[in-house]
């Protein structure tokens, strides 16, 4: 019985299975979304909302209803892979800067990423004071660097 248990251990941590295989996810996309508080709903990805504006609180755009209000936005950050995988450790770091005020409002480092046999995941990075900015959105990660402007601002 004790021979066979090193000779178990061995096979089971020598073929370990597709979803816990250690490999590469690629940063691929960050897209962002307001929470938009009248409505609940989120927005489309802010690059895509033709005439898109904010000023205190509101929104403007087009598809977006008049009088929408905001106070908190969605980071949706999109990683790739060829299959199955789970990368483990900091994939990704979201870094958020208050453009106007040159400070740091969120880090967040995005960490331990499944993926699918699909191909690609998305982490969510919730920004709850999205409204009075504006911001510089920069993620960084595997070697890649995108950033995103929010244009909102707030005042008389």
């Amino acid at each position: 019985m004790l021979r066979i248990l090193p000779a178990v251990l061995a096979l089971v941590f020598a073929v370990p299975s597709s979803a816990l295989a250690q490999g590469k996810v690629q940063l691929d996309a960050v897209t962002i979304h307001l929470f938009l508080a009248t409505s609940g709903t989120l927005s489309p990805d802010l690059e895509t909302i033709q005439g898109f504006g904010a000023r205190n609180f509101s929104v403007q755009g087009e598809g977006l209803a008049d009088n929408e209000r905001f106070y908190a936005a969605l980071i949706k950050v999109r990683f790739t892979s060829k299959g199955e995988v789970f990368a483990q450790g900091t994939q990704a770091q979201v870094v958020v800067t208050d453009r106007w005020k040159k400070r740091i409002v969120r880090r967040e480092q995005i960490g331990n990423v499944y993926i699918g046999s699909h191909g690609w995941t998305f982490v969510p990075v919730y920004l709850p004071d999205a409204a009075c900015g504006p911001f510089e959105v920069v993620v960084t990660g595997g070697g890649r660097k995108i950033v995103k402007q929010i244009e909102a601002t707030c005042g008389e």
